[in-house]
């Protein structure tokens, strides 16, 4: 048996009195790129930024590659996991979020450079070395002394998606990046994504609403609603034959546009 490389255990995440996600459990395998699709409001994005250590569950437990993410073992039990035990397990994730959040005054190779010197201790001649590869590999080399001000949405979202691969994370999600971009520049961004799945073992954690991509690129498709999973299968099933009828009146709404 393969041990998850992620595991949910009855999370529950409440904002005051509002339940965002209500006991929920699932698990990733290694290397498995899973979407998570449903109506605004239904707990995806939340599950990532818990994932990122940017939101604290109320309930629950998570493991991320073997180890729990908000808790450390002590003797026989468990306490609150500590700043140190917290930025080691960042290290393995990384995020790709929606506005690519690029440092707007350092130029692209400074922007995905940045991380790796500074919590991982690479030399800058290596870096260098590691951005310039992804920047070549996602089409974008020539830009590699532009400042951000200078790219297409499409540009940044891309040197978004680099700069998170520069840190070689285990794991990585990406939060809507398609979401904020023009029609036509959806496309390159993700053909990028396509590409770090067919050239690296990385486990992906997709919320979209591009739901063509979903079903081509997903081995697995989790479908939320007010906090729960409501179902659980492979694109082939939840896109052509979904069981629930939350399921088929969501997908009729967002396939028919």
């Amino acid at each position: 048996m393969v041990e998850p490389i992620i595991k949910l255990e009855s999370v529950t995440k409440r904002f005051g009195s509002l339940t965002v996600l209500d006991e929920l459990s699932f698990e990733v395998k290694p290397g498995e790129k899973l979407a998570l699709i449903g109506p605004s409001g239904s707990g995806k994005t939340t599950i990532l930024r818990m994932l990122m250590t940017l939101e604290h569950p109320s309930e629950g437990r998570i493991t991320v590659d073997g180890d729990y993410l908000f808790h450390m073992k002590n003797g026989n039990g468990l306490v609150p996991a500590s700043e140190k035990h917290l930025h080691e397990m960042r290290r393995k994730i990384g995020m790709v979020f929606q506005h690519f959040n690029l440092f707007p005054h350092k130029s692209v190779l400074q922007n995905i450079t940045l991380a790796p010197i500074l919590t991982q201790n690479v030399s800058k001649a290596d870096a260098e070395a590691r951005a310039m590869s992804l920047l070549e590999k996602f089409g974008l080399a020539e830009k590699a002394d532009a400042m951000p001000s200078q790219l297409s949405g499409g540009q940044k979202q891309r040197v978004a998606i680099a700069r998170a691969c520069a840190l070689q994370p285990r794991i990585m999600l990406f939060d809507e990046v398609t979401s904020a971009l023009d029609p036509e520049l959806v496309e390159e961004v993700l053909n990028v994504m396509r590409l770090i799945a067919s050239e690296t073992d990385t486990t992906m954690l997709l919320v979209t609403h591009e739901m063509n991509f979903a079903r081509d690129f997903a081995d697995r498709v989790l479908f939320f609603d007010s906090g729960h999973i409501i179902e659980d299968g492979p694109p082939s099933e939840i896109f052509t034959n979904p069981t629930h009828e939350r399921t088929q009146s969501f997908l009729r709404k967002v396939l028919s546009h």
